[in-house]
């Protein structure tokens, strides 16, 4: 199975759209459609870069490690000029920047919540043996 696939990726990736959904919603319930396609564009950044990051980790298993490491480092280097040229694409047709960095904001603390959570899953799991 590959990483992709994965059942806790999926599902990270899906809270993530969630979210952004959520956050799309509230904002347009209140005729702020700008800002809430602001906030959207910055949610999804987010995924496809979390999506692409992990294409990128699925792609180095079987290297060694140099190889991982620069393959990382190389894919690291062109999500970070994609997400440049994401956020020029939202200033070039008008979204709002800081609801876009809030998007991104809210999409990296699902993720660091995600973790967090996984990780005392993983403790209690080993408490208990």
């Amino acid at each position: 199975m590959s990483l992709k696939q994965g059942s806790s990726l999926m599902g990270l990736l899906r809270l993530q759209f969630v979210v952004g959904v959520f956050g799309f919603l509230a904002l347009s319930t209140f005729s702020q459609m700008n800002y809430a396609l602001s906030y959207a564009c910055g949610v999804l950044l987010m995924v496809a870069n979390g999506w692409w990051l992990a294409i990128r980790i699925d792609k180095t298993v079987g290297l060694d490690v140099e190889s991982s490491q620069r393959s990382l480092y190389a894919g690291a280097v062109i999500r970070f000029v994609s997400l440049i040229a994401g956020l020029l694409l939202a200033q070039l047709i008008g979204l709002h920047l800081l609801l876009v960095a809030a998007g991104m904001f809210v999409a990296q603390v699902v993720v660091y919540v995600a973790a967090l959570l996984g990780f005392k899953l993983e403790q209690d799991e080993n408490r208990t043996r």
